[in-house]
């Protein structure tokens, strides 16, 4: 690839690359602070993609059990990077059809997730969400 069609695709791309950014950045903030995932913090409950961070950060390090255990899923995000690279050169339909399987999936293992007693990644802890810390710090 040369240059020129490099500084075309991030041109073509910028608002998209621009969001990408502005998430990563936001959760490298969260993270920095303490906070973690805005949702569990804002809820107290687990977001379907809880766990998802250190499952990617467990098989970077090669460690597949602990990626499957903090999240199931975790290798979908790699194809999901791939076919998003692709995805103009996929058929519209397959495109769709792999989005509506990857959401069902998501769900599925989300309320597996949350009634399972030996999983401690999801939680349903809304007593835990922000307000119920501040009326223990206040009261």
């Amino acid at each position: 690839m040369n240059k020129e069609k490099v500084v075309a695709y991030f041109k073509k791309n910028k608002s998209t690359i621009q969001v990408i950014l502005i998430i990563a950045a936001a959760y490298i903030f969260f993270a920095v602070v303490g906070v973690g995932c805005p949702i569990k913090y804002t809820t107290g409950i687990s977001c379907m993609g809880c766990g998802m961070t250190r499952a990617i950060v467990a098989a970077c390090k090669l460690n597949f059990k602990d990626a499957f255990y903090f999240h199931p899923l975790w290798v979908l995000l790699p194809v999901g990077f791939v076919v998003f690279l692709l995805r103009k050169r996929i058929n519209p339909t397959v495109l769709k059809v792999l989005l509506g399987l990857a959401i069902a999936a998501f769900i599925i293992v989300y309320f597996i997730r949350m009634f399972d007693d030996h999983n401690h990644v999801v939680v349903f802890e809304p007593e835990n969400n922000i307000f119920g810390r501040l009326y223990k710090v206040l009261s």
